[in-house]
């Protein structure tokens, strides 16, 4: 399966920006810990704004919702 690791570097090539602007490694460890699943959840994480949200909230929180249900 896809994981936020993984997804974080696909949508930075697809935007054609360095990882680190789709989200910083603090964000994606505070997503790890914290599983937001939902986009005001995920607005609670350092890092995420509504522009950032907007942008990846949706890809970030499926991959969250699908590990929440596989394990």
């Amino acid at each position: 399966t896809r994981r936020s690791s993984d997804l974080t570097p696909q949508l930075a090539e697809a935007a054609q920006v360095p990882p680190y602007v789709v989200f910083h490694d603090r964000a994606l460890r505070e997503m790890a810990a914290g599983k937001p699943a939902s986009r005001e959840a995920m607005l609670g994480i350092a890092g995420v704004g509504e522009r950032k949200l907007a942008q990846y909230g949706d890809a970030f929180l499926a991959v969250i919702a699908r590990y929440i249900s596989e394990n």
